[in-house]
């Protein structure tokens, strides 16, 4: 096979300098096949070991940052030939689908702004893969899961959480040991310097849709559970206060206040709490914050434990075992299961890890579609898909709407009275104070 897969990128953050950009070179100078067997495909290797990747065009908002030609640069260097074009506007998709026709676009663009993109390259034709979230809100979700069925079109949703292999084993080995399920709970926090220097658009979102989501794929994905009912809380006192707090934690750590990237108050949670009954009976208890001091001892902060009636397991980030102390750097913990390094004999490097896998699952399910012709109701269940994400796009939602509800009646000394209890159709919020 001769003819590539022509792939562009919009966005290039941080989840693109450590993830996506990386194993992009990957597949651009070895091919996919080689990623397979992290995601147990393997067996599809010899199919698709032929199959070019191409990378050739990566978009971002701001012209004066140079982000976009400074990866041009990089990509050119590591892949021997002049790069992908640089593309830069506040809706650099639109240029992009018009100009270079990809086959697939990738969007690593904030929360917010991934419909549009992805509406835009289903109606020209080409497959998508996103970042978690999918989208913000389920009307917005189900025009997604229209139009790729419209198009016949592919849209996967980076969920590297599935593929960890503590997470993976404990769900796929250990749970049936543990008999009926009665709890499951998930932390994950991010550190402070995501909610108040690397995202700008930390106001429109929170900490659940940002990283709760990867939770909530787990649980559904592996336990095929359905949400029945939530109730959420959550708070807001470091972020919505920054304009103090932001100042104080500069100067504990021995920095000029004024060097803060943002000063006024943020507003958005600093931490959210959600409750789920599930349709089997399980209670599902998920704890995110992105406000986790930055001396910290790891990245983040991630645990899962389930609890049966027969057995009990846990995965915690910290414990995994990759403990060390640098002289004027602290203790830390690292997780390079996530995204590790390899470095060849020619003094290249390669990446490896889940959060890769996850990539790897979606480019193979879009190479089978477009490349060998299959069917896509062949493809279902073997990659993150759109499809996937309604129910928890329902629960993202509905979670952000009762937290707030429930915050504004605390702080009015009447509880925190409401919840929200879920349909095929939809979710219906219960206010009984309304």
């Amino acid at each position: 096979m001769s003819e590539a897969v022509r792939v562009a990128v919009v966005g290039g953050g941080m989840f693109f300098d450590e993830i996506i950009g990386p194993a992009l070179m990957d597949f651009c100078r070895g091919g996919i096949a080689g990623a397979l067997s992290s995601i147990g495909m393997s067996h599809f290797g010899p199919q698709v070991a032929a199959v070019p990747i191409e990378f050739c065009a990566i978009g971002t908002r701001n012209q004066a940052s140079g982000t976009a030609e400074q990866i041009r640069r990089r990509s050119a260097e590591v892949l021997g030939n002049g790069g992908p074009n640089a593309y830069y506007g506040r809706a650099v998709w639109e240029e992009i689908l018009e100009k270079e026709t990809p086959d697939l676009l990738i969007v690593a663009t904030p929360d917010d702004l991934h419909t549009p993109a992805i509406l835009a390259a289903l109606e020209a034709g080409a497959d998508v893969i996103t970042e978690k979230p999918l989208c913000l809100s389920l009307p917005e979700a189900d025009k997604i899961i229209a139009k790729a069925i419209e198009a016949e079109r592919l849209v996967g949703v980076d969920m590297h959480k599935r593929y960890d292999p503590f997470v993976r084993h404990l769900m796929t080995h250990s749970i049936p040991k543990y008999g009926p399920l009665n709890r499951v709970r998930c932390v994950l926090e991010e550190p402070l310097a995501v909610s108040t220097e690397v995202f700008a658009w930390a106001e429109k979102s929170n900490p659940f849709t940002y990283v709760g989501c990867h939770w909530l794929d787990v649980v559904e994905h592996y336990l095929k559970v359905r949400p029945v009912a939530l109730y959420a809380t959550g708070e807001k006192n470091l972020l919505e206060n920054w304009d103090r707090f932001g100042p104080l934690i500069a100067a504990h750590r021995g920095k000029d206040p004024s060097t803060l990237k943002k000063t006024g108050p943020i507003h958005t949670w600093d931490s959210m709490n959600v409750n789920i009954t599930y349709d089997n009976g399980m209670r599902g208890d998920f704890n995110n914050a992105w406000i986790n001091p930055m001396e910290f001892e790891g990245a983040v902060n991630q645990e899962i434990e389930v609890i049966g009636c027969l057995g009990r397991g846990m995965v915690d980030q910290q414990d995994r075992g990759f403990r060390e102390a640098i002289t004027g750097e602290g203790s830390r913990t690292r997780n390079p299961a996530f995204g590790g390094v390899v470095l060849g004999p020619d003094g290249g490097a390669e990446l490896f890890g889940y959060g890769k896998a996850s990539l790897a699952a979606c480019f193979l399910a879009i190479i089978r579609r477009r490349v060998l012709g299959e069917p896509l109701e062949e493809l279902a269940g073997t990659y993150p898909s759109a499809s996937e994400q309604r129910w928890i796009t329902m629960i993202l939602e509905s979670a952000a709407m009762v937290a707030e509800l429930n915050l504004g009646y605390a702080r009015e000394g009447k509880g925190a009275p409401v919840t929200a209890r879920f349909a095929e159709d939809g979710f219906e919020i219960l206010d009984p104070l309304a």
